[in-house]
């Protein structure tokens, strides 16, 4: 037990460490994480699955929810987002339709409901929802493992998408762009560097017992919601978990903003989940599902691009607002805020960091519903 967890742990920092340095730019942690785990338990050194990555499962996941999403404020999102949230909404509905396209086109290749909600899970909220998606439906570690690295490729072929749409002229005639090269605001509105702040033990410490504290109250709802309704509601956790941390971060907003290194412990909890995945991977299963994956995520990203560009058109979004709304989606905020100041459109940067942070709640809402939905 003590052995396995050192390895857990060791494999999270091992994702951080490759995060922070150079090879970390071109290669996410995550891959790190994840093909060090498979190795590992592959080659019968750790086994594929035990009571650590039980707990792991069922109780770190759902803690981890409101460490990361404990200051989604709405009003200050929607209020800072504009426009671009119409384009995310845009995106949305492109990624969706993706999906439904690419499950129906590849149910015969063992595509299943559980495998199509991960995805838009994952390509709406991001890895938060991808990871918490993949538990609410339960899938086994072996099936995340296997569409978490076949979505990979596709993934870095949808940011140099992102990067290349801006270009595109046929993207400029059907997109034309308001902003100049400096946003239209100039040089100050490009963020300032990370601050490191100091570490708070009151701050660590109650934002966990705030986590747990929620997610003990979201299962008194579930299990109260099943008597009422008649029938299990254990596979919906997270989205109590998700709906009741929206709640307490809307009624005290005022509070939470001053809690300091949540998301910090958020994210080593979601990384000790992925060292699970890693360690629960049969490669032999993983293999034998890629290739119908890898072509899967290629179809839904394709068709969610041009759909969420056509709708953006019909909305009259801005070129950068539509690419703004689509790269929060699918590429997540930090990347998105790379491109957009990339292009000189610091004005977007603010935008797509607080669409960023309500893709979260709806990539887990939506991926388990069309789980749910399919799976009947």
């Amino acid at each position: 037990m003590l052995a396995l967890i050192a390895v857990v742990v060791s494999l999270t920092w091992l994702g951080f460490f490759v995060d922070a340095s150079r090879l970390g730019r071109s290669v996410p942690g995550v891959v790190f994480i994840l093909s060090g785990g498979a190795l590992l338990s592959n080659l019968g050194i750790t086994p594929f699955s035990s009571p650590v990555s039980d707990f792991i499962a069922e109780y770190v996941v759902a803690a981890a929810i409101p460490l990361l999403m404990i200051k989604a404020e709405l009003k200050k999102v929607f209020l800072e987002s504009g426009r671009v949230m119409i384009g995310f909404a845009a995106a949305c509905v492109g990624i969706v339709a993706g999906v439904l396209v690419g499950y129906f086109l590849l149910a015969p290749w063992h595509v299943g409901a559980q495998v199509a909600g991960f995805y838009a899970g994952a390509f709406i909220g991001g890895t938060i929802s991808m990871i918490a998606v993949g538990n609410a439906v339960q899938m086994t570690p072996a099936e995340i493992a296997a569409a978490t690295g076949a979505s990979m490729i596709p993934s870095v072929l949808g940011l140099m998408a992102l990067v290349a749409l801006p270009n595109l002229k046929i993207v400029q005639r059907l997109l034309p762009c308001r902003l100049s090269g400096n946003g239209g605001e100039g040089p100050a509105c490009i963020p300032p560097a990370a601050v490191v702040e100091e570490l708070h033990l009151t701050h660590v410490t109650g934002a966990l017992a705030l986590s747990f504290g929620i997610c003990a109250f979201a299962r008194l709802i579930e299990h109260l919601a099943g008597e009422f309704l008649g029938h299990d509601q254990s596979h919906y956790n997270i989205l109590y978990v998700t709906a009741l941390t929206v709640l307490v971060a809307n009624v005290f907003p005022r509070q939470l903003r001053k809690l300091r290194g949540e998301f910090d412990l958020g994210m080593i909890f979601m990384y000790m989940f992925l060292a699970m995945i890693g360690l629960g991977t049969n490669m032999t299963s993983f293999l034998n599902n890629a290739v119908s994956l890898f072509i899967y995520v290629i179809i839904l990203l394709g068709i969610g691009i041009v759909i969420t560009l056509i709708l953006c058109k019909l909305l009259r979004l801005d070129l950068s607002e539509a690419v703004t709304g689509c790269g929060a989606a699918i590429v997540g905020p930090a990347a998105t805020v790379a491109v957009v100041a990339g292009k000189g459109w610091y004005s977007m940067v603010t935008p797509a960091v607080m669409t960023g942070i309500f893709c979260h709640i709806v990539g887990n809402f939506v991926g388990i519903g069309l789980a749910v939905m399919l799976g009947r």
